[in-house]
């Protein structure tokens, strides 16, 4: 039944363009005539004085002596010189035939009501004379239009246009402004008027009465109502226009007038609703109207699109993007001022989701042909589900879907082959990392100076924790997808590919990363929330709390870090040793490096210090813990060094970085045992442990170093154990004389300069070697 209604269409429309191409041939036959008689005119004028001159032309022409062949020649030179009066004659035609029934129909409509106004305002005609003189001019005007349509089809449409548009007014104001007419009547003459003029719009296949006719009723001054039950019918009579806008999109392809009429209604409608949208009295008027409106425009295009088997082009969906958020701006608008009404907002935007889906159920069966439709539908089924989460869900709900979001659109555009769902899978997964930052912003906050308000929940087995493991769980199932090689990416971008090749990955790691280490210090902050106590004295009493356990935050921060950077290292040692991959875990390790030298040393120091120089009184105890606690954070730092040595020493690792990871290596191992020495010296109770101790330390290992160059010939090394010899030596004259006892300076002085003639005399004796 439909490929018979599908024929039947077509061949209707088929005969409609050929009684419009015979139309236009008649046209074009009758001001050919017209130019021939003029030109025959012409001639005969001047054929006479030239006839000698093209004689013998006619000679050489035998088969038609007709002076035809003569007559082009002759006028093709006068006509060139002087096109004038051709040019002229199109455009007196085209004012004539088409601009001046436009302007004259304009004119008589303006005549007409400067006419009524005239006598109303002098009270010559009473309402009812002014309604049926309004239904005679229009109907003379439709009587006159259809009277002439057959020889001047142009002029009868514009004429018609004009006289449905009057019985438009007319019936409206017989109602609205004077109550002539019940609203039963009012309604149903104007769907027969919408009716007649669709079928008339049909019948010429013009789109001018479309325009005129239906477009053209909008100009009723619509807002000058002010009752609820007023804006009810302003509203309807516009549904109305509407309707035959959908018919006529069922039947022909004009989309200036779809499109008229849907910035029109959009505009009055917003217009009554930001000036006089009263919600006690016009809620559900504002909804179903607006519900109405999106409905017509949405079936409109879509139809057009389906029956006329169109594809779907960039204005189509920006079209159906404006209308579908109008719709939902309005209600959400509206049902936001209620009172209690945001606990509706998500089910509104549910509401939404689901005629968008109601779309892509009919469409279904059809996918194949309609491909692009379905797809759109169902991405704006997704976004308003999208839309609805945060709308009526808070906090972790928000992260959960749009992360589970994300990856169901990259699932659907990769496996699919649909770009459109792969791209908005993109900016899904953005959101989501910003709701998880905003969550842990908002959840993972204790205060150490107001702590009655602290909320409190168990360390890694809470909802918090989870919803940062399955944004990364997200991320990495959409690598999984990216990485497989029977899923070709339907993005053809290189630049993009090769961004989502490496920020995925990236996005992983960063988003487990940052899950774990902000957890870590929410473990140790609730700890020392939760140990403190009341001091009392005569004058105030306060909060004390052992920020002891700052200290141990720190370092557990450092260890879980260090430790990151094992995994990555033995995974990548494992599976994976690319440049692209070794470069940037070696960075992160040498920072894990970096923070253990400049936070972590220091939180070992002052864990030290507590315990050696405990405070009195004591409210919290200490021990030897705080001393032994260093080694294993040691014991987490010591392998980064080892794995970036093994990283270093790859093949395609460049020379200059090899070096400069063994300056780093050394450098950071004399830290450490530097760290070592005024730990221990402290904990012995010597005094002045970073000047004797530390200077004859630093000059051992510049030694050790400069050995160790010569023997593997390395200068790099070499050099390093000569600058470490400067900042002794500048060290030990700046900074240690200061203070020092005779006898340690004795000592520090006699054992680096030992140190400094042994480095000599084994580059002395390196050299004898060599020239040698």
């Amino acid at each position: 039944m439909d490929d018979q209604l599908k024929e039947l269409q077509q061949l209707l429309e088929k005969a409609s363009q050929l009684e419009k191409i015979q139309r236009n041939l008649s046209m074009e036959i009758e001001a050919l005539r017209g130019e021939i008689e003029q030109a025959q005119t012409r001639i005969s004028k001047q054929v006479k004085p030239i006839v000698p001159e093209v004689k013998p032309i006619e000679k050489i022409s035998e088969p038609k002596p007709k002076p035809e062949p003569v007559t082009p020649k002759v006028e093709v030179k006068q006509e060139a010189v002087t096109p004038q009066p051709q040019e002229s004659t199109k455009w007196e035609e085209f004012i004539g035939t088409n601009l001046l029934n436009k302007i004259g129909i304009a004119i008589l409509v303006i005549g007409i009501g400067f006419g009524v106004k005239y006598a109303i305002d002098h009270s010559l005609l009473n309402p009812l004379t002014r309604i049926i003189l309004g239904y005679l001019a229009g109907g003379g005007l439709l009587f006159l239009a259809l009277r002439i349509k057959k020889d001047y089809e142009n002029f009868s449409a514009v004429l018609l246009s004009g006289g449905m548009a009057s019985l438009y007014f007319v019936t409206y104001a017989a109602y609205d402004f004077y109550a002539l007419i019940p609203q039963l009547l009012a309604f149903a003459l104007m769907v027969m008027f919408t009716g007649f003029t669709v079928l008339a719009a049909h019948r010429y296949s013009l789109q001018i009465i479309a325009l005129l006719g239906l477009t053209g009723a909008y100009a009723v001054p619509f807002l000058l109502s002010d009752g609820s039950g007023q804006v009810v019918i302003l509203f309807s009579y516009i549904a109305i226009i509407n309707s035959g806008i959908l018919v006529l999109s069922f039947l022909k392809e004009w989309k200036i007038t779809h499109y008229a009429a849907f910035v029109l209604t959009w505009l009055i409608f917003i217009s009554w609703y930001l000036v006089q949208y009263e919600s006690e009295k016009h809620f559900w008027i504002a909804l179903s109207f607006s519900l109405i409106y999106f409905i017509i425009f949405y079936t409109a295009l879509l139809s057009t699109k389906i029956l006329k088997s169109e594809s779907f082009a960039g204005a189509d969906v920006a079209f159906l993007l404006i209308n579908s958020f109008v719709h939902y701006g309005v209600g959400y608008s509206a049902i936001e001022v209620l009172k209690e009404g945001e606990q509706y907002l998500g089910l509104f935007t549910v509401f939404n989701a689901i005629l968008h889906f109601v779309v892509c159920v009919a469409l279904y069966k059809r996918q194949r042909a309609f491909k692009n439709i379905f797809y759109f539908a169902a991405g704006l089924v997704l976004t308003f589900l999208s839309i609805a989460v945060p709308v009526q869900l808070e906090g972790n709900w928000v992260t959960l879907i749009w992360a589970s979001e994300a990856v169901l659109l990259f699932w659907i555009g990769r496996t699919k082959k649909i770009s459109a769902y792969e791209i908005m899978s993109y900016p899904l997964a953005v959101l989501a990392l910003a709701s998880l930052a905003d969550d842990w912003d908002s959840f993972y906050h204790i205060s150490l100076y107001n702590l009655e308000n602290n909320t409190y929940f168990t360390p890694f087995f809470n909802i918090h924790f989870l919803t940062g493991i399955w944004v990364s769980l997200a991320f990495y199932i959409i690598h999984r997808f990216n990485m497989k090689e029977n899923y070709e990416a339907p993005i053809k971008h290189k630049e993009l590919i090769q961004l989502i090749s490496y920020g995925i990955p990236s996005l992983i790691l960063l988003t487990l990363y940052l899950t774990i280490y902000i957890e870590i210090g929410y473990f140790w902050e609730s700890h020392m929330a939760q140990t403190a106590i009341t001091i009392t004295t005569e004058t105030s009493s306060y909060e004390e709390l052992n920020y002891e356990l700052l200290a141990y935050k720190s370092l557990w921060r450092i260890n879980f870090t260090a430790l990151f950077g094992i995994v990555f290292s033995i995974l990548c040692m494992r599976y994976r040793q690319t440049e692209k991959t070794v470069t940037p875990l070696f960075i992160f390790n040498y920072l894990a490096l970096a923070a253990f030298v400049f936070i972590g040393l220091q939180e070992i120091n002052e864990l030290r210090y507590t315990y050696l120089y405990p405070r009195t009184p004591a409210y919290f105890e200490t021990g030897t813990w705080n001393l032994a606690f260093r080694y294993v954070v040691l014991a987490f730092i010591l392998p980064l060094l080892w794995f970036n040595y093994r990283f270093a020493q790859l093949e395609f690792v460049k020379e200059n970085f090899k070096k400069m990871e063994r300056i780093l290596f050394h450098l950071i191992i004399l830290i450490i045992l530097s760290s070592e020495l005024i730990h221990w010296l402290d904990v012995g109770r010597v005094p002045n442990t970073d000047k004797l101790g530390l200077t004859i330390l630093w000059g051992a290992f510049a030694l050790l170093m400069i050995i160790l160059g010569l023997s593997k010939d390395q200068k790099f090394i070499r050099i390093t154990g000569i600058v470490i010899f400067g900042i002794t030596v500048l060290k030990l004259f700046v900074y240690d004389m200061a203070g020092m006892s005779t006898i340690s300076k004795t000592i520090v002085m006699v054992s680096l300069g030992v140190l400094m003639l042994i480095s000599s005399f084994l580059y002395n004796r390196r050299k004898k070697i060599k020239d040698l």
